[in-house]
């Protein structure tokens, strides 16, 4: 056999098995794309296209694996993705000549097909069938970026190094977690990755994940790094006064550098977050991982661990809607009482409020008192709280005082349950998520009604209510690794009417009324598309109510609870399906 593109022989043969699986063509028919095209060797760290460039190539990957990362004009990454062998890299540019729209570089040693319109038009020749399959999969490419899980990796390498002392609550914890993977995959625990035997065989239906725990490594090599999905480190407060752990663990975040996806798992001694470990882990090891929280006493906490580091989660995305957001607690009341357990929680404006609560690891019954707390009249203000407006009717100090009585000083890093908060940056144009920093902050910024509120000041950027760019964030839980997403709407498209009081008089809609909805509207798009993309999507029965009637708790709360009673049995078939 020839080398087409410059393969030696044996890379040839698995080239031409590959695409003839992935593309659904003859091997003959592969053997001439991979003639017809260019092959790029691409080493670990080397950029193959950045994002705004021409886009003048698309690729197919071979071996190896990519990554691809979208920013925003303020600089904050908005998408993430990752390639493996058989998958088309470029091609949405490509076929519409527009700007690259990622940034596209190589995880690990990588070898692709570069295509350009010369050789995709000579393969077209040869196979009619081409364009059929390049349809398929530009579709599949479609839904992948309106988020839609793609197939997990059947057979995964991760790394497990624990900094706990082996007795009491931390050999317990430890236990627990395995424990935990265990239940979800075929778990093979080994002492170094060079003791790694092949499965005797691995079904389509087969998951299997190889753990290497060794001792504390003074450095990741690059085959280590080459052959790892991940490496996940579990410690706790007496880890931080060790240097010794502590210069290990600084040297491993510095070799993984970003190829290397990096979990925390840590360890809490008490039954709560504890605020101030959390504070010296930033400090000490900076931001290059994600942080997961394992309390004494929450079993649950093991296996959303486990969970997340597997890519099995359930991410509950909460919309705004004013006071219809109270059906939210209602919700997830029915969610506690069937026993569904939550592994992330976003939400925008009030859905924020409710999601935070449920992020702090509050029962249904305390979410339930702490807005009754604070919504015990309507709104929690008082008339000397309004003032003639010129930033907003309602002052800061008063908004502010409410949030801070709600979260006190807890950061959003703290909380047992990973969570978001969506805003409109009024200065950039852009939606703002809020995934770090003082919780009472991101909750105050997602719910700054225009003109209503006075706006949040995040240094010289204005924040206001979230409503505005992305009223149900299901894309951005779908970007933070959410496998499986529970969706609660609580927006109506059809909601403002004027109604005729007599024969020659129409009632008109009053301006906190007519503010709202414009607010509304405002992401009814992004509404529109989280219909698609959930997973399971619920919309509580509130047509009935009032954009601004937070009088009616009790009553929203109920309707909550009773779309969420109904929707159970499709949310554990989803669960089932999940796992």
């Amino acid at each position: 056999m020839s080398e087409p593109a410059g393969l030696p022989v044996i890379e040839l043969s698995y080239a031409i098995e590959l695409l003839s699986k992935k593309l659904e063509i003859q091997s003959t028919e592969a053997e001439q794309l991979i003639r017809l095209a260019k092959l790029v060797r691409l080493p670990r760290g080397d950029t193959l296209f950045e994002q705004g460039q021409p886009s003048h190539h698309f690729y197919l990957l071979l071996q190896g694996q990519l990554k691809g990362q979208r920013f925003r004009p303020d600089g904050f990454q908005d998408l993430a993705l990752s390639f493996f062998p058989g998958e088309m890299i470029g091609e949405l540019g490509f076929f519409d000549q527009a700007p690259r729209t990622v940034s596209i570089s190589a995880r690990r040693d990588s070898v692709l097909l570069e295509i350009d319109q010369t050789a995709l038009e000579q393969f077209g020749e040869f196979s009619r069938s081409v364009y059929h399959h390049l349809i398929r999969m530009l579709v599949s490419r479609f839904k992948r970026e309106l988020g839609y899980s793609g197939p997990l990796k059947q057979h995964q390498f991760i790394l497990f190094q624990s900094f706990v002392r082996p007795e009491g609550f931390g050999m317990q914890a430890v236990e627990g977690f395995q424990s935990a993977m265990a239940r979800h995959c075929e778990l093979r625990r080994w002492k170094q990755l060079g003791d790694v035997t092949p499965p005797s065989s691995v079904s389509a239906k087969d998951w299997v994940v190889e753990m290497i725990e060794t001792e504390p490594l003074e450095v990741l090599d690059d085959r280590l790094i080459e052959e790892l999905d991940c490496m996940v480190v579990m410690l706790c407060a007496s880890t931080l006064n060790d240097s010794r752990s502590c210069d290990l663990l600084k040297a491993q975040l510095k070799s993984a550098d970003d190829d290397l996806p990096v979990w925390f798992v840590l360890v809490h001694e008490a039954a709560w977050v504890e605020q101030s470990v959390v504070q010296r882990i930033r400090a000490n090891f900076g931001s290059g991982f994600k942080l997961l929280h394992v309390r004494r006493g929450h079993h649950s906490d093991n296996a959303r661990a486990a969970r997340h580091i597997l890519g099995l989660t359930l991410g509950l995305v909460l919309g705004g809607g004013g006071a219809r957001g109270f059906a939210h607690a209602g919700f997830f009341q029915a969610l506690e009482e069937a026993g569904v357990v939550v592994d992330s929680v976003g939400g925008t404006s009030m859905g924020a409020l409710v999601g935070a609560l449920i992020s702090s690891g509050r029962s249904a019954a305390d979410v339930n008192k702490a807005l009754a707390i604070s919504f015990k009249k309507g709104l929690p203000f008082k008339l000397t709280d309004y003032w003639i407006p010129k930033h907003g009717f309602v002052k800061s100090k008063a908004v502010d005082e409410v949030y801070q009585k709600a979260f006190g000083d807890s950061l959003i890093e703290d909380q047992p349950i990973p969570f978001f908060a969506i805003s409109c940056n009024l200065t950039t144009g852009n939606q703002f998520l809020f995934e770090q920093g003082p919780l009472w902050k991101a909750v105050r910024a997602s719910t700054s009604i225009p003109v209503f509120f006075e706006p949040f000041m995040a240094g010289r950027h204005v924040m206001v209510d979230g409503a505005l760019v992305n009223n149900v964030p299901v894309d951005c839980m779908r970007t933070r690794g959410a496998r499986k997403i529970l969706t609660v709407d609580v927006g109506l498209e059809e909601d403002i009417t004027a109604h005729m009081v007599d024969d020659s008089s129409v009632q008109m809609p009053t301006m906190m009324k007519s503010l709202m909805r414009v607010i509304e509207l405002g992401g009814i798009e992004k509404s529109r598309q989280a219909k698609v993309i959930s997973d399971l999507y619920v919309q509580p029965s509130i047509e009935k109510i009032g954009l601004m009637e937070f009088e009616r708790r009790e009553e929203i709360v109920a309707l909550g609870y009773e779309a969420g009673r109904k929707a159970i049995p499709d949310i554990l078939a989803l669960l089932h399906k999940t796992t």
